[in-house]
């Protein structure tokens, strides 16, 4: 599951400042930026599993929703469809249904996008 994350964040850090899970506690908050979560997985079949991957994306802006959903368009064009292998694993990443969402803030001024995925991984 390490090298899955590691390859997730090497994709979506280009992007935009990424993390496994949540933000590090110790860090003061800067916006925007991605957290990287896969909450469940489930055997597909002997030889792989189905992970389900929540990449949610964070910013402050208030009212201006250009920067976010740029952001997000971009992690979406990078990860949908995206075949990958090495002499590891093989993994396959497709939109999730629904695979977009807008998630209000209890905080008014932050925004916060999320796209969901089906990361297929067949391990070597």
């Amino acid at each position: 599951m390490l090298e899955l994350y590691g390859l997730l964040a090497g994709i979506i850090d280009p992007i935009c400042p990424s993390f496994a899970d949540h933000w590090s506690e110790d860090q003061e908050k800067v916006y925007p930026y991605v957290e990287i979560k896969i909450p469940n997985a489930l055997p597909n079949n002997s030889f792989s599993d189905n992970n389900l991957l929540e990449v949610d994306i964070w910013d402050d802006k208030a009212t201006d929703i250009r920067e976010i959903e740029g952001i997000t368009d971009a992690i979406h064009k990078a990860l949908n469809r995206l075949q990958y292998g090495d002499s590891s694993m093989y993994i396959s990443i497709n939109r999730n249904t629904p695979y977009r969402l807008g998630i209000p803030d209890p905080i008014v001024h932050i925004q916060r996008r999320q796209l969901r995925y089906v990361c297929t991984v067949y391990e070597k």
